[in-house]
């Protein structure tokens, strides 16, 4: 639980599997679990998965749109930040080349309307 400017929040980070199935168990175990705490919630990090299967099997939206696999040249979007708060929206958001991962990092910017 952290206490952010836009008040306090739930934040999960996590790497899921690479493994087909398996990365859909572990998010929905995840979000499961992550909705037990207080919202709002958020989770965020490397799924393994897209944008359309990340949604549906967290039962959260997306807040931002952007490639992140491979890192070199980005033509998946394995990466996300989720959320349950209708109000959360992303201001912008980036994924800035680093020599850290074969994913680039999706960074947003968020506020609440």
């Amino acid at each position: 639980r952290l206490d952010t400017p836009l008040g306090a929040m739930t934040i999960a980070s996590t790497h899921l599997s690479f493994v087909p199935g398996w990365n859909r168990h572990q998010l929905r175990q995840l979000a499961r679990t992550v909705r037990a705490l207080p919202g709002p919630h958020i989770i965020a990090g490397d799924l393994n998965m897209e944008p359309g299967p990340a949604v549906r099997w967290s039962g959260m939206r997306s807040l931002a749109c952007a490639a992140t696999f491979p890192a070199d040249a980005p033509a998946q979007q394995l990466d996300h930040l989720l959320t349950d708060d209708r109000q959360l929206t992303a201001l912008r958001h980036t994924t800035p080349q680093v020599e850290l991962s074969d994913h680039r990092p999706l960074a947003v910017t968020v506020t609440r309307h």
